[in-house]
């Protein structure tokens, strides 16, 4: 996400960036549990991500 700070007229969309970063905390902290990857989407394609448990390595898919 783009890190600059955007003043958001109504309170409801103030308060979803900290609902979506808590989701994402939550979501990375049940795939390492789990032990599956986390699926980001990150510059234009489709990522599944595995936590340092379970190895470094990443699977990218072009979206169609």
């Amino acid at each position: 996400m783009n890190k600059e700070k955007i003043q958001a007229q109504d309170v409801d969309l103030a308060k979803a960036e900290i609902a979506l970063r808590r989701a994402a905390a939550k979501a990375k902290k049940i795939a390492e549990k789990t032990n599956t990857p986390l699926v980001v989407y990150e510059g234009g394609c489709i990522v599944k991500k595995f936590s340092e448990k379970q190895g470094t390595r990443n699977h990218r898919s072009r979206e169609s």
